[in-house]
């Protein structure tokens, strides 16, 4: 069985959790659905337990990381897949590639390959960079790759590293001791909704600012409040921060609501 943690706040805004759980309902394989929602303003607990066969776990934590290792202490399955909130998983196959990855024990983690639902030059090269050298050369995998790896791994290094921002980084670093990633044939879709609403290269520019401050050893609290501008997408930080949370998302693009039709470009 494979175990399959989705971590969860306020999700209605961007329109994917309907589409991530019908995805996750057509997957082959024996699995298990856990959804760790923190304190939402919306409809997102609500929609959860209205789906069939997902075991819903409100809990009063901040940060994805926090909801992430919450789901990792309750899983049962030999591997658990970590599944980006805004990502769509290849339809139907992937649960099928991890158990083929995981059953050669040289394979401790991984994740799929990487494309954006909006074909932009910038964010296929995004896409490309993380696919062919980061992952390769760096070894990190960032969570919209949905990262798996063996559960027994995650609980022997703690679950998920607790910071606000760049847990993902954190956790591939954790991670490298027990060799490389793998990436999967497969390819998951990401929302872009963050450089529509910025801007592509205004995004890229923060994205990169943020990285800098990383590794000058910046507070994740600080870098995530930057890189949200208080709007509560990973890190709930209190009632008095953010706007009321939109009851309507915005309509899904067409490459997401059927990605085995997706045109979108792979890098």
């Amino acid at each position: 069985m494979l175990s399959i943690i989705l971590p969860c706040l306020n999700e209605l805004r961007h329109g994917y959790l309907p589409y991530i759980l019908a995805n996750l309902d057509a997957q082959v394989g024996e699995k298990e659905v856990i959804a760790v929602v923190s304190p939402s303003r919306d409809d997102t607990a609500a929609v959860l337990h209205d789906w069939p066969g997902v075991t819903v776990i409100e809990a009063d934590v901040r940060n994805r990381a926090q909801r992430l290792s919450v789901g990792i202490a309750v899983s049962q399955g030999r591997a658990v897949l970590l599944h980006h909130p805004a990502t769509l998983l290849p339809p139907e196959t992937a649960l099928a590639q991890i158990e083929t990855a995981i059953a050669d024990p040289q394979v401790a983690w991984g994740g799929f390959h990487h494309q954006f639902d909006w074909d932009h030059r910038l964010l296929r090269f995004t896409s490309w960079y993380s696919n062919q050298v980061r992952s390769r050369w760096g070894q990190i995998l960032y969570l919209d790759h949905c990262i798996f790896a063996r559960r027994d791994l995650l609980q022997s290094i703690g679950g998920v590293p607790d910071m606000d921002i760049f847990e993902d980084t954190a956790l591939s670093q954790k991670l490298q001791q027990f060799g490389p990633p793998i990436l999967l044939p497969g390819t998951v879709t990401t929302s872009a909704r963050r450089f529509r609403q910025r801007g592509v290269y205004r995004q890229a520019w923060l994205n990169q600012q943020l990285k800098l401050m990383y590794h000058l050893g910046q507070s994740p609290e600080a870098m995530n409040r930057l890189y949200e501008r208080q709007s509560q997408i990973n890190v709930a930080y209190g009632p008095e921060h953010g706007p009321p949370v939109a009851s309507s998302p915005p309509p899904m693009p067409n490459s997401v609501m059927d990605p085995q039709t997706s045109s979108q470009a792979r890098g």
